[in-house]
């Protein structure tokens, strides 16, 4: 079993992602802002992701990294790249698989990003765009990164085909996904060592 620095995981991906987590049996550090009722397996850092020190204390004994990040108006994912990478730097970890989104695939037949063009359906940027900061800064990074790219997702299990494609959507005609579908694909791109360097996308086939 393996030790893993899970960022995000109140949240209601990252909250899926650590049920598996424990549940497979690895011993999990949380960090969070509010105090979590304690359980086996879970160990909880009270502090904040734009923190230097809560990172590295995060980070400490982990074997891996993941983050489940969700994005603000305040440019989180931006201000939370750099500190984990120079902590992971200083801390000799070198695996990393973080949730983004697919805006921030590559579009097809253009050389920008999907929300860059009018594949994506959204007409606000301003997360996608924090998001792509992020990837950019993993992928200049030189550690083993994957960032998990889903389109919308959902609370209910998927329905369809799902579609897993690197670094591009494998449809034109994309639906939700659910979280579930996003915390296993986390688990097996770390788990099989899939993708490391690339953007992964999960769709279904609408």
């Amino acid at each position: 079993m393996s030790t893993i620095a899970l960022f995000g995981g109140s949240g209601r991906t990252g909250m899926r992602l650590l049920e598996k987590l424990v549940e497979a049996g690895h011993e999990v550090r949380l960090l969070s802002r509010q105090p979590i009722e304690s359980r086996e397996g879970v160990t909880v850092i009270l502090g904040d992701a734009t923190d230097q020190e809560a990172v590295v204390e995060t980070i400490s004994t982990a074997d891996v990294v993941f983050s489940a990040l969700g994005t603000d108006k305040q440019n989180v994912l931006s201000r939370f790249t750099p500190l984990v990478i120079d902590a992971m730097r200083q801390l000799g970890v070198t695996r990393i698989v973080t949730v983004g989104t697919a805006g921030i695939l590559q579009a097809h037949g253009a050389d920008a990003y999907r929300f860059q063009t009018r594949e994506s359906k959204r007409s606000m940027t301003t997360a996608a765009e924090d998001h792509a900061h992020a990837y950019e800064l993993l992928d200049a990074s030189g550690l083993d990164y994957t960032v998990v790219c889903p389109t919308q997702l959902i609370d209910e299990p998927s329905v369809g085909k799902i579609v897993i494609t690197q670094d591009e959507l494998g449809t034109l005609h994309s639906g939700p996904i659910s979280r579930d579908d996003v915390a296993d694909l986390v688990l097996d791109v770390w788990q099989e060592k899939k993708y490391v360097g690339h953007r992964v996308g999960i769709t279904t086939e609408s």
